[in-house]
């Protein structure tokens, strides 16, 4: 549906996509039709009076006559050839008044009515710039927002995925965990708790609790080294001597190899192994049979009381682990003390040859002078330090002392 506009000087209603140039074509030649009867009416009252003059001359002509008649014959003739000229003269300047004043109005209100309609012409392509500029404007601000809540939504869905795929493989590894070791209890840590996924409690034959192992699990990208840190400092929490972190196999730590099928962590304290149930099989039986022959060793060799607290206190965790922690912060202080000497041997050799280049340039450009110019341009000794000179001046003004004590 075309758009209509309505001109502000005639009420005249058209089509904007025509554009307001045939109109106002139109309506200048109405200004300029307008404007020249209103001159004409002008040129029309000049000749009225130009024809009260031609009456007025002719009745002087009568009295030229009539003095003629009377005898003044010379007198008369140069009173009719001094009108005449009046007359031509006047003639001549009321015709150049006239059309330089038509000119002048006209010229006028030609700019007058161009200068409007390119102003009105201006105003409304302003306004439909104006117009275009806002709508775009909106556009933009309305799809950025879209974009905005597109990524909100598809970062929620990620979020929601990783969460959803944790959970999935967390309640995986507990199902595998209680299909292997059915006579094991298998302990879930609630989710928001602060931790890892659940404990496995070994039981054998009639002893229960015989020893506990925790367990992390991660369905992620790729592996963290922090994992096992934060791990070694719940299981320290807990009181439980071994951990254990299962992975999906995208996520593996960069040393593990398939031919071990697991790599450990603060000693043998950690072992990660990926989620596989053949690998989860072997690997926590294999870590189940020694916590429990190591359960039976410490019972069948009775020692004193003393020395028995002694040895749980030394393999419990909470010797164990503030060990194996520091030892860990030790290697990481002892790898960042040497990237940091490294750096500080760098930044000197660095500052040193800058120094070396400074003096360098420093001593061509003086020796250039000096060879190029006057060997006597510089003063004496201008590339020694002071410093330099002062001690020169010290150990030579000793020598001449002591030149002077051997004289004397």
């Amino acid at each position: 549906m075309s758009q209509k506009v309505t001109c502000p000087h005639c009420d005249k209603e058209f089509p904007l996509e025509e554009g307001l140039k045939s109109h106002l074509k139109s309506y200048e030649d109405k200004i300029k039709n307008e404007q020249t009867a209103k001159s004409k009416s002008e040129i029309e009252k000049l000749k009225n009076e130009k024809k009260e003059t031609e009456r007025q001359l002719k009745k002087k002509d009568k009295q030229i006559s009539d003095a003629r008649a009377e005898g003044e014959k010379s007198a008369a003739n140069k009173l009719e050839e001094k009108h005449k000229k009046e007359l031509e003269k006047r003639d001549n300047q009321e015709q150049a008044a006239i059309d330089k004043g038509i000119k002048k109005r006209e010229a006028e209100l030609e700019d007058k009515i161009k200068n409007k309609l390119k102003a009105e012409n201006d105003e409304k392509l302003e306004e439909e710039k104006e117009k275009n500029r806002n709508l775009k404007k909106e556009k933009q601000i309305q799809d950025r927002r879209y974009l905005d809540k597109i990524a909100d939504l598809e970062r929620l869905v990620n979020q929601r995925n990783v969460e959803l795929q944790g959970e999935i493989q967390e309640e995986r590894l507990q199902d595998v965990l209680e299909d292997l070791f059915p006579e094991d209890d298998i302990e879930d840590i609630s989710k928001g708790k602060k931790g890892g996924d659940c404990i496995q409690t070994i039981n054998y034959k009639n002893k229960n609790q015989i020893a506990k192992i925790y367990y992390e699990s991660k369905d992620v990208k790729s592996f963290n080294e922090e994992w096992p840190d934060k791990l070694l400092k719940d299981m320290k929490t807990k009181g439980v001597d071994n951990g254990i972190i299962v992975c999906s196999p995208r996520c593996l730590p960069k040393d593990y190899s398939k031919r071990v099928s697991n790599v450990k962590r603060h000693g043998n304290t950690i072992t990660i192994i990926p989620f596989l149930r053949q690998i989860i099989h072997a690997v926590i039986g294999e870590v189940r049979s020694v916590l429990i022959l190591k359960a039976r060793q410490n019972k069948d060799h009775e020692i004193p009381a003393v020395m028995q607290k002694c040895f749980e206190n030394l393999n419990s965790p909470n010797f164990q682990h503030p060990i194996r922690v520091m030892v860990s912060e030790i290697k990481n202080m002892r790898e960042q003390l040497d990237r940091d000497k490294t750096s500080f041997q760098q930044s000197m050799s660095k500052k040193e040859k800058t120094l070396g280049s400074i003096q360098e340039s420093l001593t061509d450009a003086v020796t250039s002078f000096i060879t190029n110019v006057d060997t006597n341009i510089f003063p004496e000794n201008l590339l020694i330090p002071q410093e330099s000179i002062k001690k020169l001046k010290r150990e030579e003004d000793k020598r001449n002392l002591k030149n002077i004590t051997k004289e004397e």
